[in-house]
């Protein structure tokens, strides 16, 4: 998505959950319905990373930066008003989309340009961060931005408020407030709050200490997430103590030597990035200095997981229930 501190990605950036995680799809939303804005009036003015932004009408040309964008416009109801995607970087689009927006041209597979955006026709932008691209510029043409309220403050690599499920189905109701497609966001909301409170009733009794770490490129060093992403709630609700959770950031860089010294039960290893596999992941784990001697490794405690379901979109409840499925595998 950007650098290998700021990840992504996603955004931002998959596959089905786990082999045997239960994330069958939700039922499809109508689309082609009218959209229920008669619960929305405007203009209408919502909250976005600090700032407000006002849209007269419901926007219907829309351009997503990062697959976390998608994920949540499709929850919310709003996933046939994209008509161009970028910031991907090769990945898989989350699992379980009730209405794919293959049809959208791919304008650039990494960060766009200022000028692919205005060259794309949206009248809105949706995504994770600007970092090729003038927002003034963009707001100076007409463009609205919306950022991922989980993106906020990522992009300048600060200290940021950590993401909890409780901001992912916010912005679905957000985005459905400002797409006006309310009916079908409240009931994405709802199916999501009962997946999660299933995992949270399952939490595990005892608490085993856990890394989670990925690779953003073919050529990145390793990396880990902090304590400010939504995979540290993913990792403490699953009954995993995550030994970088004390860094108030989402991405981290991270030394060999830090992971050794750490020496975690667990790996949670993020793959997918930039479409790679978890084979291909795990063997660069495994070829770091000293890693074949890490607990995690020797008990065989490697837990695959999909980047897209590590990030603040609707996918990752997916993640949470691969993870759940895979700590309760682990056995005592």
């Amino acid at each position: 998505m950007i650098t290998s501190t700021k990840l992504a990605a996603l955004g931002a950036a998959t596959l089905l959950a786990l082999a045997g995680c239960s994330n069958s799809a939700p039922p499809a939303a109508d689309l082609s319905a009218t959209p229920s804005s008669a619960a929305v009036s405007y203009p209408l003015t919502v909250p976005d990373c600090g700032k407000e932004v006002t849209f007269k009408a419901a926007p219907t040309k829309v351009m997503t930066i990062g697959s976390d964008a998608i994920a949540l416009l499709d929850a919310a109801g709003a996933a046939d008003r994209i008509i161009a995607r970028s910031g991907e970087f090769g990945a898989e689009l989350p699992g379980g989309l009730s209405h794919p927006p293959s049809g959208a041209t791919i304008i650039d597979p990494s960060d766009p340009t200022t000028e692919k955006i205005l060259g794309s026709g949206a009248e809105t932008v949706v995504g994770y961060g600007f970092f090729k691209a003038d927002p003034k510029t963009l707001a100076d043409a007409g463009i609205t931005l919306l950022t991922i309220s989980g993106e906020c403050g990522h992009d300048a690599n600060d200290e940021v408020k950590p993401v909890t499920f409780e901001v992912i189905l916010g912005d679905v109701t957000r985005f459905g407030q400002i797409f006006g497609t309310t009916t079908v966001a409240e009931q994405s909301v709802s199916r999501l709050n009962a997946r999660i409170k299933a995992v949270q009733d399952g939490k595990p009794a005892s608490t085993r200490s856990a890394a989670a770490v990925y690779y953003f490129s073919s050529s990145a060093p390793m990396s880990a997430y902090g304590g400010a992403g939504i995979l540290q709630t993913q990792l403490t609700v699953n009954g995993l103590s995550n030994v970088y959770g004390n860094q108030p950031k989402t991405y981290l860089e991270v030394s060999t030597e830090s992971l050794l010294k750490a020496d975690p039960e667990v790996i949670v290893l993020a793959y997918g990035l930039f479409g790679e596999s978890f084979e291909t992941a795990k063997k660069r784990l495994l070829a770091e200095p000293g890693a074949k001697d890490l607990r995690a490794v020797k008990a065989g405690r490697i837990i695959p997981l999909l980047a897209n379901q590590t990030s603040a979109s609707p996918a990752a409840i997916d993640g949470l229930e691969a993870l759940h499925q895979a700590v309760a595998g682990l056995g005592s």
